[in-house]
């Protein structure tokens, strides 16, 4: 109501009353008042949880501060001092700046719902932007104020640079409210409007400057003061609105491009603003050589901006290719490594067995230098999932990998090796200390009952199978890893026949293969175990007796 009243009294009196010192007072506190309460209610809506909302609010109102310090500035030559602003003006540079927070708000795009703002604009870009704009005012206006002083000149300068950055800014709001919806739709509506306004005003009014037809108080003023209330009134529409952000439709993503390429922009042009420099026509040597040495400053201080910010990216790019990777490692439900991870380190651990088999080997890596392989399968999971449901089930697999991590070592790996079965790769270890292993699973799933939620409460017992890598110690590279496992699924096999909650390991019952076992081995499981002179190693679960010795 206050921003409507201050219009209308400025127009009624631009109208009606010619230019005088009272006239200039009155246009001068409405305009002081109009972006007071302006800054006021953008600032207002910075409230908010979201973070790219946030942003967007405060570089507005940024924004809103610059041009209301441009206006204060402007004020107390008039008011205070009663004189005439000067033309070339200090505060022009302010008022040039003001609009170049207003675009990076626009560059948040807060309507738009992702997680994170890959084509947005991060701190870097919007210092880029500002050291762009900031440069282009020194490039074409300043020269024409501090180095070669002439009016005509700086009032053209300051003309091209203003009303370029009001198009940029117009067609950056434009661009955004075409591709918004909803709430956020009208609230871009207003701003694209209030700036169109605006920008016909500040430049009509800059124009009259140049010819000296412009008096605070004039005609020219009741664009500029009806573009303060229609902003001010688009921060109190905002206030009453409830926006959210809006759901991103793949085909979108590609618009942003233009918002992650508009600081690379600027940097690339500097190369032709230097050969504007020195190839321009009719200006003094002085204006050539400033333009020259402050675009050479530039482009040393946007170059190193830009390293750091292609420094940051590839940090990035280097962390979410690891956590790729990851990802691609790891079991979603259980968080344990899935059968990639073992395919992708199993050689490595393999070569490293070998080599500390080898007749090189140093005395001292004599011992751990075993691989064992411990297939571990759960006891009646299907009739917990029968009777319970898969969601139990599920909660019932992560659990049951919780505690068989916490019964193995830092240097094992558990590996979910399909449905309920896991696989725990135990490296630099002894095959004399085999059963420790699989006594401290058995003990860790079977003493205690697992609670879930919905007052389930599970007994849980598991068979394990297990074999060592390498098979021989004097021949180690005569059966392979996968012999191996599969030596260990045999156990397992052995183990669920033998009665369940109980662990199976086998080992050779000689350190030489035979003479005619060959590089290839094959056949049913039992032949295959029989081939290689396997021994059953055999340890009971909690409640089942111990057995030892066992041969085939």
């Amino acid at each position: 109501m206050l921003a409507r009243a201050l219009v209308f009294l400025e127009a009624v009196l631009s109208l009606t009353v010619r230019h005088s010192y009272s006239l200039t007072l009155a246009g001068d506190l409405a305009q002081c008042l109009l972006l007071a309460s302006l800054l006021v209610c953008v600032a207002g809506n910075a409230k908010t949880n979201d973070q790219r909302a946030r942003l967007f609010w405060g570089l507005l109102a940024l924004g809103c501060g610059l041009w209301l310090s441009a206006q204060i500035l402007w004020t107390y030559f008039e008011v205070f001092l009663r004189r005439e602003v000067p033309n070339p003006f200090l505060g022009d540079v302010i008022l040039f700046l003001h609009l170049v927070p207003m675009m990076g708000a626009l560059a948040m795009q807060p309507h738009r719902e992702r997680e994170e703002q890959i084509g947005g604009l991060g701190a870097l870009d919007f210092a880029l932007l500002v050291i762009w704009w900031l440069y282009l005012y020194l490039f074409v206006v300043i020269p024409w104020q501090y180095v070669w002083p002439d009016e005509i000149q700086y009032g053209r300068g300051f003309d091209l640079v203003y009303f370029m950055e009001h198009f940029v800014f117009l067609a950056c709001a434009g661009a955004v409210w075409r591709r918004s919806a909803g709430p956020w739709k009208i609230i871009y509506g207003h701003l694209f409007g209030a700036g169109l306004l605006y920008a016909l005003g500040s430049v009509a009014a800059s124009i009259a400057i140049d010819f000296g037809n412009y008096y605070t108080g004039s005609f020219y003023d009741i664009p500029l003061v009806a573009a303060m209330a229609w902003f001010a009134g688009m921060g109190m529409l905002a206030s009453k609105l409830t926006l959210r952000p809006e759901p991103v439709k793949a085909l979108q993503e590609r618009h942003d491009v233009w918002v992650s390429g508009l600081a690379m922009f600027t940097l690339l042009s500097l190369p032709a603003m230097a050969g504007w420099a020195v190839f321009a026509g009719q200006v003094p040597s002085q204006v050539r050589g400033f333009r020259l040495v402050l675009t050479l400053i530039t482009m040393m201080l946007m170059g190193g901006l830009a390293w750091i910010k292609q420094h940051r990216l590839d940090k990035k790019l280097a962390r979410a290719n690891r956590e790729l990777r990851e990802d691609s490692l790891t079991d979603l439900l259980t968080g344990a490594r899935n059968r990639r991870f073992l395919h992708t380190t199993v050689e490595g651990d393999v070569r490293q067995v070998l080599r500390s088999y080898s007749a090189t080997a140093a005395s001292q890596s004599k011992r751990n230098r075993d691989l064992i392989f411990y297939l571990i399968d759960t006891d009646s999971f299907k009739e917990v999932n029968d009777r319970h449901g898969h969601d139990i089930g599920d909660k019932l697999l992560v659990e049951i990998a919780r505690r068989i991590s916490s019964a193995i070592r830092h240097s094992d790996v558990l590996i979910r090796w399909g449905g309920d079965e896991f696989l725990v790769a135990s490296r630099y270890t002894e095959r004399e200390e085999g059963l420790s292993l699989p006594t401290r699973v058995l003990h860790a799933l079977g003493d205690e009952a697992i609670e879930l939620e919905d007052g389930v409460t599970v007994r849980c017992t598991c068979s394990i199978g297990w074999a060592v890598f390498p098979w021989f110690t004097r021949a180690p590279e005569a059966v392979s890893c996968d012999d191996v496992l599969r030596l260990a699924d045999h156990a397992l096999y052995e183990a669920k026949k033998a009665g369940r909650n109980q662990a199976v390991g086998m080992l050779p019952s000689r350190d030489e293969p035979a003479p005619s076992m060959g590089t290839t081995l094959g056949g049913k499981q039992d032949r295959f175990a029989e081939h290689l002179a396997a021994k059953l190693v055999t340890i009971a679960g909690p409640q089942k007796a111990f057995a030892a010795g066992q041969g085939i």
